[in-house]
């Protein structure tokens, strides 16, 4: 394989993003106690008191780099690399960082919504719901692709995404509002991406 055809299909934005999450985790637990709720307000976490009555809005953004322990960092940066690097060659570096940072946001502001309503004190961290987004958008390749080994791949990361829910019951801590929310996201960015392209196309048949 040539160079320049490994450095296209190298994940770069997956290997970039697990890294830093992965840096981040160990200067946060250096300086204190990733496990600490208290703590991880001031480090950066979703926090609605702070988000709503600060408005520290850059909250949406820190939340998803922070995680609650090496557990917590591991079981997320598996997920990020199984789908991750799939989705980075699928669509190309920018859409995927677009698809991963929006559906990050996209997640923390519907959890930081949700939870206002219910228990102003609960603190959001992780990168579980930018990664439920690229979930989301990989669902979406899988269909518009039709690919012959459609059903079983559909049925494979149905049941990972039905596992994760089922996990979620079982430990309430887990924020199924953020998940819900970056799924959303990445299935209704996918969508839009492929409807993008799909004009750029139609434009350029009619120029030529």
């Amino acid at each position: 394989m040539e160079e320049n055809t490994l450095m296209k299909r190298l994940p770069l934005v997956t290997v970039l993003i697990t890294v830093i999450n992965v840096a981040v985790f160990f200067i946060t637990e250096w300086n204190g106690s990733t496990l600490d709720p208290d703590y991880m307000i001031e480090a950066g976490g979703m926090y609605a008191p702070a988000f709503f009555g600060e408005h520290e809005y850059y909250r949406l953004i820190t939340h998803f780099f922070l995680h609650f322990g090496i557990e917590h960092l591991f079981f997320n940066m598996v997920s990020l690399v199984i789908f991750g690097h799939v989705m980075e060659n699928a669509v190309g570096r920018l859409w995927f960082a677009g698809i991963y940072m929006i559906s990050g946001i996209t997640a923390g502001l519907v959890s930081v919504t949700a939870h206002l309503n219910q228990d102003a004190q609960i603190v959001s961290c992780g990168a579980s719901g930018a990664v439920y987004g690229v979930m989301g958008a990989f669902i979406v390749i899988l269909i518009i692709n039709r690919r012959n080994n459609l059903r079983r791949e559909i049925l494979r990361f149905t049941a990972y995404v039905a596992l994760n829910l089922y996990y979620g019951m079982l430990y309430p801590e887990v924020d199924q509002y953020a998940h819900a929310g970056g799924f959303a996201a990445g299935v209704v960015l996918c969508i839009g991406m492929y409807l993008i392209k799909r004009i750029r196309s139609i434009r350029k048949e009619r120029v030529m």
